[in-house]
């Protein structure tokens, strides 16, 4: 009994050992353009539009545009507070140089009230009663005094005008830049392509759903690939059990769950490094395999179309 045990499972494991190894793949882009969710004033953006998912587009294209009531609205606000900002600098600015323009006034007034002061206290003594020399000597100390308060005044204001106007400037340099930052995060609300291409949805990273016109998607999240047809390859993902039966530059044959006429050779490029877990996987973890065509495609192939790949068992 024991011996015919033992046949029994050497019999299926000879069995499983020659099944071929079957992985689950998809043709990957090797370049491709991603577009994410932009910065808003909000930490959530609504997809308002997005190009149907296979259109083909060409550069300059949009693709994705997102909700912009809320922007629009402070865009307008912004631009009737820099009007405002910008009259009352006018207003203030008017304000400093009349001011100023009477600290300069004074200052004259106190000039010429020195140079006539001057020319009443240079009188001979001997010309004038004791009582009138004094008062012009008088006069003159106090036009002195004057002069420089008026200097003293004219220098304070002329610093109280040039702060005034430096913080002027500053309120309306503020306003502009909050202005110039809103209008560049409204002109990112429309996205466009710079390279041709073929439109394809991105899975939610939470949901696993495909995110599409009308989703709320969070500030930095993809929402859409234009993949290069340029230089395709297989993705493919093998069970963490399976690492011992593949190997690098392997051949393995791909077939296409779209065209199940076709088969095309290829080689194991590489091999990740690290099992994942995949949702609605099971409990397994899955290593992350390319695939390199063996000769270029003569079918017209685009990413994300599904495939199997067999890998040859290698010889012993």
């Amino acid at each position: 009994m024991p011996r015919l045990l033992f046949s029994v499972l050497l019999l299926l494991a000879i069995n499983a050992a020659a099944e071929p190894l079957l992985l689950t793949g998809e043709v990957a882009a090797r370049n491709s353009q991603v577009f994410v969710a932009p910065q808003a004033d909000s930490w959530m953006v609504q997809i308002a539009w997005m190009v149907e998912e296979g259109e083909r587009v060409e550069p300059g294209d949009a693709v994705v545009q997102y909700d912009t009531a809320s922007i629009s609205a402070n865009l307008e606000q912004l631009e009737a507070t820099l009007r405002k900002v910008r009259a009352e600098s006018r207003r203030n600015d008017l304000v400093q140089d009349l001011a100023l323009r009477e600290a300069q006034h004074a200052l004259q007034i106190a000039e010429l009230t020195l140079k006539k002061a001057r020319l009443d206290a240079g009188i001979p003594r001997e010309l004038l009663s004791e009582l009138q020399y004094e008062q012009y000597q008088l006069a003159l100390t106090r036009a002195l005094n004057g002069e420089v308060e008026a200097k003293k005044a004219l220098a304070v204001k002329e610093k109280d005008v040039a702060a005034e106007k430096q913080r002027n400037q500053v309120l309306i340099a503020g306003a502009e830049n909050e202005l110039r930052r809103v209008q560049v995060m409204l002109d990112n609300m429309t996205q466009r392509t710079d390279r041709a291409g073929t439109a394809m949805y991105v899975d939610h990273p939470w949901t696993r759903q495909k995110i599409r016109e009308g989703d709320s998607v969070q500030r930095g999240f993809s929402v859409l690939e234009i993949p290069s047809t340029d230089d395709l390859h297989i993705r493919a993902w093998l069970n963490e059990v399976d690492i011992a039966r593949i190997a690098d530059q392997q051949p393995v044959t791909i077939r296409f769950d779209a065209m199940p006429s076709v088969t095309l050779a290829g080689r194991v490029e590489r091999i990740g490094n690290q099992a994942e877990p995949k949702q609605h996987w099971g409990g397994s973890g899955y290593i992350d395999v390319s695939i390199r065509f063996a000769d270029e495609p003569e079918q017209t192939l685009l990413p994300g179309m599904s495939v199997q790949v067999e890998v040859a068992e290698e010889s012993p």
